[in-house]
């Protein structure tokens, strides 16, 4: 099994569910994150940081956390994908970097609710 983090324009936080080596996402794949899959610590520094901080397309005005962002219908690509080994926890890490891609279509959710391969 690996743990999965996800990192988004240097922010990076895990989700709550691990997945088979053989399934975690490609480069290219498209992923989508309910707020119910990120870990409880990282949700709580989410919701605290505001968008306009974080991401380049969000408006100079928007303030709305991070959080914001992030529901069934948000889809979201994967650009790189790097693999640790963490010694303290023994278990793999596979980080994914992601980018939005849409915000209002409405998406398939697969029965974890989080990925769906392009």
């Amino acid at each position: 099994m690996v743990k999965i983090e996800l990192d988004i324009e240097g922010i990076s936080w895990y989700i709550e569910t691990t997945l088979e080596t053989d399934t975690v996402p490609a480069v290219g794949d498209i992923i989508i994150m309910d707020k119910d899959c990120i870990s409880e610590r990282d949700s709580a520094e989410l919701w605290k940081t505001p968008s306009n901080q974080v991401f380049k397309w969000a408006d100079e005005e928007d303030d709305a956390p991070v959080m914001e962002w992030f529901d069934c219908d948000t889809e979201m690509l994967v650009t790189k994908r790097t693999w640790e080994y963490d010694i303290v926890e023994e278990e793999t890490v596979c980080i994914l970097g992601v980018k939005f891609i849409r915000y209002e279509e409405q998406a398939e959710n697969t029965e974890e609710g989080m990925i769906r391969k392009a």
